[in-house]
């Protein structure tokens, strides 16, 4: 009878322990539920420009740059004109459809009128006490390459020619075109504002970014006051999709310089040239490798629709796909970076690719974030319900 009771004791004592681990098991389990990203972007060949020209060149996709022939050194004539315009719209700025600040000529500026219109430089007529809109004065520089207007707007917004240097120069550093000096003037008349292809490119896709300036390089031609209609320089206006930007030449140390933009997609595309031997071999070269660009940088599917890009995984739920609601169409020349976040059963797939986001909204099933009971019981002997 003692022996009995002894084993009734154990066993009962043993049920009891048994029960106490399941509870403990079952209240301590893992319930975390893991987000995993699976998504792969497209195989993406290396893209470079083979085009071959005795002039410098640089091709840039969003200011990273794509190909170069030369690092070559050498004076910006009047698409120095890009940086002053970028330093205006920076110390100065205004939102698309207003006209900025009003601009009163002074004798220092109509001085500047004279003196360019007496040494061949191009120019527009001013006159003293003469008003016209910051935005007016940015298109004379900008479409008539006016280096009188260019130097009026620096003298306007930043005291002096000296003081527009030093603005620029840091501004020059903040987005690293370390090749790139600002010289005497604003306009890129004195050979000693000299750059590279390749900062000039970078230049460029920075005015494509400025809304305001992005209008102006893409317009044929605009009214200001006293000069009446200016025409933009930019005769490759409008030919195979190009919107812009910024021609430029001041003799044999700069050749004939061009810098040219387009859209692909979302992304800016800029090429820049110095020192062809002609304006019409500027033009014609600069197509050549607009054209060539367009070839190899193409808008391609980097998602498709319903496209399994990640799960949710867990020991009781298995694997539940995440898929891209809808597709995103864009530009990529390297591997993209990626990024999906989650809140509940929606979220959103982000890509990051030449300092472009694309975004899709992304979805699961809906499903229980938390194992039931059984399905609890079962996990602490290893067994599943899935």
């Amino acid at each position: 009878m003692k022996k009995r009771k002894i084993i009734l004791i154990a066993v009962i004592s043993a049920i009891f322990i048994f029960l106490i681990f399941v509870g403990v098991r079952m209240a301590t389990c893992d319930i975390s539920i893991n987000l995993v990203t699976t998504y792969k972007s497209p195989e993406i060949a290396e893209t470079k420009i083979d085009f071959v020209s005795d002039s410098e060149w640089a091709v840039s996709l969003n200011g990273r740059t794509i190909s170069k022939n030369s690092d070559e050194i050498r004076p910006t004539a009047s698409t120095a004109k890009m940086i002053l315009a970028l330093s205006v719209m920076k110390a100065k700025p205004f939102e698309l459809g207003e006209n900025g600040e009003t601009i009163i000529i002074n004798q220092e500026m109509y001085d500047r009128y004279i003196w360019y219109r007496s040494h061949n430089g191009s120019n527009t007529p001013v006159k003293i006490g003469e008003e016209i809109s910051e935005y007016d004065a940015l298109a004379s520089a900008l479409l008539a390459s006016s280096n009188n207007m260019a130097d009026s707007l620096a003298i306007w917004a930043f005291g002096s020619i000296e003081e527009y240097k030093n603005y620029a120069t840091e501004m020059l550093k903040e987005i690293g075109a370390k090749s790139t000096t600002i010289g005497k003037d604003a306009s890129g008349y004195d050979e000693s504002t000299v750059s590279t292809a390749e900062d000039l490119a970078k230049i460029g896709n920075l005015i494509l970014n400025q809304p305001v300036l992005a209008e102006i390089v893409a317009k044929t031609e605009t009214t200001v006051p006293v000069a009446g209609v200016i025409k933009n320089t930019n005769k490759l206006l409008g030919t195979n999709r190009i919107i812009g930007i910024k021609t430029g030449y001041i003799g044999e140390p700069s050749g004939y310089c061009l810098v040219s933009g387009y859209k692909e997609g979302l992304e800016n595309v800029t090429v820049a040239l110095l020192n062809a031997s002609t304006r019409q071999k500027s033009f014609d070269d600069s197509l050549a490798i607009v054209t060539e660009a367009q070839e190899k940088i193409k808008t391609r599917e980097l998602v498709a629709e319903n496209q399994e890009v990640g799960y949710f995984e867990s020991w009781w739920l298995g694997k539940i796909p995440i898929v891209a609601s809808n597709k995103i169409d864009g530009v990529a020349i390297s591997e993209p970076t990626v990024y999906l976040e989650m809140e509940d059963f929606d979220g959103a797939l982000k890509i990051m690719t030449n300092e472009t986001e694309y975004t899709t909204n992304v979805k699961s099933e809906k499903f229980e974030k938390e194992p039931d009971f059984w399905q609890r019981f079962l996990h602490v002997f290893s067994w599943s319900l899935i």
